[in-house]
């Protein structure tokens, strides 16, 4: 039995600023960070994105944790903290809200009462008996937008972190 590679090209991207995508393409398994490379078509690319934060002196970081949610559920979460425009409009479209950091695994954010102090949260849900194995392809998932996230970040992958909190 052959395996035949499969590709998902990212074609004649080029960002609001100009840039050109770094990967023209991306094999199948990163999918994921290939649509959310091509949500951000329009805006700035990611390093414009860090040299304008750069200058503006922003702590951009993010944070991946898992929460228990309810009893029957669980969510590996993202929490950004520390970013302005273009890069809080980019994630609004990717699914995340504004919160209120979260204080451990048993407390997420709450409703962002105090904006300045918000971050841009967003969360991948699954039953507490899920297959593990599709809970390892989420995990996956998670990293692909983990290393998404850090392209943008003054800091790159030192401003990520696993299993921290903001607080």
């Amino acid at each position: 039995m052959e395996l035949i590679e499969m590709t998902v090209a990212v074609a004649n991207q080029v960002y609001k600023c100009g840039h050109a995508h770094l990967a023209d393409q991306l094999d199948e398994s990163k999918e994921h960070l290939a649509t959310l490379m091509n949500s951000a078509k329009d805006t700035l690319c990611p390093e414009c994105c860090r040299v304008e934060f750069q200058l503006l002196e922003l702590d951009c970081q993010a944070y991946a944790n898992l929460q228990h949610m309810s009893s029957e559920m669980s969510a590996f979460v993202i929490e950004v903290s520390g970013i302005t425009e273009p890069l809080s409009s980019i994630l609004a479209l990717n699914d995340y809200h504004q919160r209120a950091p979260s204080i451990d695994e048993l407390t997420p954010g709450g409703e962002a009462f105090d904006l300045p102090h918000s971050v841009w949260r967003k969360e991948f849900w699954f039953a507490n008996t899920t297959d593990p194995v599709h809970v390892v392809m989420l995990m996956d998932h998670l990293k692909q937008e983990m290393d998404w996230l850090a392209s943008y970040m003054p800091s790159g992958k030192a401003g990520m972190h696993f299993g921290r909190f903001i607080g």
